[in-house]
């Protein structure tokens, strides 16, 4: 796929608006990222370690996306490459229980987890069972400083979104951007002789199946992404990406016209590991003020 053929994605507006469109872009890409406050304590990745009563010590990732009855999660470092996908997520302003399972080659792994919030660290009890055997742990994890230890950085390249991923989308149903809260997966490919990918995504809104199609390319020599959504809706939303930071992307969107009105959203993608995303989506309409439209975890299958 070409510049080209991107172009003509943008429909039958004017050169002149095109041009306006296209300098606004690239003024708001070329702006640094945008710090957006997170007060909620829980998203991110928390390190550490689970302790048996026996001494013996196993490093951990607990890795959590999305925000207040609507995180998803996993835990790694148990094996490598293994993750446990958490099933149930409960918090309260400085308490976490997680519970989550596995298959592995030594019988079905379950775990609970029951932890306290001190600032940066979350410690506490659980349980874990292997095949038929139980036995109590304790936990000790915590969310580092910048200056104690690096975020977690992520190539940045196409190849990364290559792949199935499950996600949860809570939000507004607010045409022509959004149809609502939603679930699904989406699975890319490659597209041969081009730095993009294409996804399918199946998913399923208000109890019914829906579908689109999503195209994503990058380019290297400027880090810049070009991410195009062929909606259900059959509008087509396509933004302008800044990948310069490996921890997040930030995105704009091509102005859309919708009943006389247009659209712009913008999209902060925070890359929080190899395996999971997060996406927060804010919109405009007509030039007003950015809101909140939703939030989406992204997590590979895969």
């Amino acid at each position: 796929m070409t510049l080209g053929k991107v172009a003509m994605f943008l429909g039958s507006r004017t050169v002149t608006t095109r041009r306006i469109v296209y300098a606004a872009l690239v003024a708001a890409l070329a702006l640094p990222s945008p710090v957006w406050a997170q007060r909620d304590p829980w998203p991110g990745s928390w390190r550490g370690t689970v302790s048996t009563a026996q001494g013996e010590d196993t490093g951990v990732t607990l890795t959590l996306n999305g925000e207040p009855g609507a995180y998803t999660g996993v835990v790694t470092g148990f094996a490598p490459g293994r993750e446990i996908r958490l099933s149930n997520i409960e918090t309260t302003d400085t308490e976490l229980t997680v519970e989550g399972a596995a298959d592995t080659d030594f019988g079905p792994l379950a775990l609970t987890y029951s932890l306290t919030l001190d600032e940066r660290t979350l410690s506490g009890g659980g349980r874990i069972t292997l095949g038929g055997h139980g036995f109590d742990v304790t936990i000790a994890l915590t969310r580092r400083r910048r200056a104690e230890i690096p975020q977690p950085q992520v190539e940045q390249r196409i190849g990364y979104f290559a792949g199935s991923w499950t996600f949860e989308y809570l939000g507004g149903e607010f045409p022509p951007l959004s149809i609502g809260t939603r679930s699904g997966t989406v699975t890319f490919a490659d597209i041969p002789y081009g730095p993009f990918v294409q996804g399918e995504v199946a998913g399923e809104v208000f109890g019914e199946p829906y579908s689109e199609t999503w195209t994503i390319g990058f380019d290297e020599a400027t880090q810049s992404v070009v991410w195009h959504e062929a909606l259900s809706t059959g509008q087509h939303l396509i933004a302008l990406g800044n990948w310069t930071s490996p921890i997040g992307i930030t995105f704009l969107t091509v102005p859309m016209e919708a009943e006389d009105r247009l659209f712009v959203l913008r999209r902060l993608m925070q890359v929080t590991s190899d395996t999971s995303f997060a996406v927060t989506d804010e919109f405009s309409v007509d030039g007003g003020p950015f809101q909140r439209l939703g939030n989406g975890a992204y997590i590979r299958q895969n």
